[in-house]
């Protein structure tokens, strides 16, 4: 019997070990109840920061400030195949009138409404419709090709305008909506986020800068419609799609004009009916290796960075201030130039008749050269 107990001690002890073994490497068994331990759970964060309004109700602040904008252009035959052929049984058809639907923003109550410059260009005339259903004929006050935006006035008054934001402060990820008469159906609201800021982007020949990219559904018939934040304030005015085919529709990428930008244009299309540029004359490129080493070779090398003047137009302002073909312009206001980007933002602050400081480099020597800037001409972009 003495015996037997040494034997059973170790087969309970054994057993023992052997549990603790199998709890920690394979949980409790079947059957088996495991203490309760509390569960963390971490509400999802909110789409909007505190103390914003909700997509519905920044939906509910911004449509009434959207109008739809539809418009009559100059009569035209039908094209193709009667262009090439003539046409059949010696009788042309009769001319259709040119017809579109598109968006604006009131952005003052006695009646300016802000749009596309593409919207208005070939229009005759227009009717504009109030989110209420209210219609009225509508007049060009200005146009600006450049940014692609117009502004025009219907006879009301007493008209909900809408609130700016301020589209430097976006960042990529931000929630926005695109409000606007999309495929002529009537008011409507897309919701997405900002996909890019600072795009550039080519429209009708010309270079639209730091436009606004978002996957917010934009159709035909945005065009001139909002594009605004959850607290209802419009930071970008819809203008081009990115589209797979010709006459497509969306296929999540979208671009608007910054409301910053579009505020400047519409208070001087205001004010003057045409927008005012500051312009420098020159054309640039950046200073690449291959051209560093081009200039080596002709003496002194270059510092690196900067840009190189390759084209001075006569009667210019800069031609005036003395700048010649192959200067490399290394600050403009005291500020480096790290791509011909930098030249052009800080061109694009300034007004006609302000003077900038420009240190450029030339056969070797530094040199700094005060430009007066002139008004952009018309047709210069």
């Amino acid at each position: 019997m003495k015996k037997t107990i040494p034997h059973v001690l170790a087969f309970v002890l054994g057993f023992i070990v052997c549990a603790l073994v199998l709890r920690q490497f394979y949980g409790f068994p079947i059957g088996a109840s495991a203490p309760m331990q509390p569960v963390s759970v971490r509400p999802a964060p909110p789409i909007a920061s505190a103390g914003s309004k909700t997509v519905s109700q920044a939906a509910a602040v911004v449509a009434p400030e959207v109008v739809n904008i539809d418009t009559r252009g100059q009569a035209r035959a039908p094209g193709f195949p009667f262009d090439i052929f003539g046409f059949p049984f010696g009788e042309a058809p009769p001319a259709v009138p040119v017809q579109g639907t598109a968006s604006g923003v009131i952005i003052r109550s006695d009646g300016y409404i802000l749009t596309n410059n593409h919207v208005v260009a070939d229009a005759q005339s227009m009717t504009v419709t109030l989110h209420d259903g209210r219609k009225y004929s509508g007049k060009v006050v200005g146009t600006d090709a450049s940014s692609d935006l117009a502004v025009i006035r219907i006879n009301a008054r007493s008209l909900p305008a809408a609130r700016f934001g301020d589209s430097d402060n976006l960042v990529v990820g931000d929630w926005v909506l695109a409000i606007g008469n999309a495929l002529g159906l009537g008011p409507t609201v897309t919701v997405g986020v900002v996909s890019a800021t600072q795009r550039a982007l080519e429209i009708g020949g010309r270079t639209l800068e730091n436009a606004i990219q978002t996957d917010a559904a934009i159709n035909r018939g945005n065009s001139g419609g909002a594009l605004a934040d959850l607290n209802g304030a419009v930071i970008g005015i819809n203008t081009a799609i990115a589209s797979t085919s010709p006459g497509g529709g969306n296929i999540g990428i979208g671009f608007a004009i910054p409301s910053n930008t579009a505020k400047k244009i519409a208070d001087q299309l205001i004010s003057k009916g045409r927008v005012v540029r500051p312009w420098l004359g020159i054309y640039y490129t950046p200073v690449t290796e291959n051209i560093r080493q081009a200039l080596a070779s002709q003496g002194p090398e270059p510092p690196s960075g900067g840009v190189i003047v390759s084209q001075v137009v006569p009667g210019s302002p800069a031609e005036k201030a003395g700048i010649r073909p192959y200067d490399v312009i290394l600050e403009i206001n005291k500020r480096r130039v790290k791509s011909d980007k930098t030249v052009a933002d800080e061109i694009r602050k300034q007004k006609a008749g302000q003077k900038i400081l420009l240190l450029i480099w030339r056969g070797g020597q530094r040199r700094l050269t005060g430009v007066t800037l002139g008004e952009m001409p018309p047709g210069v972009g």
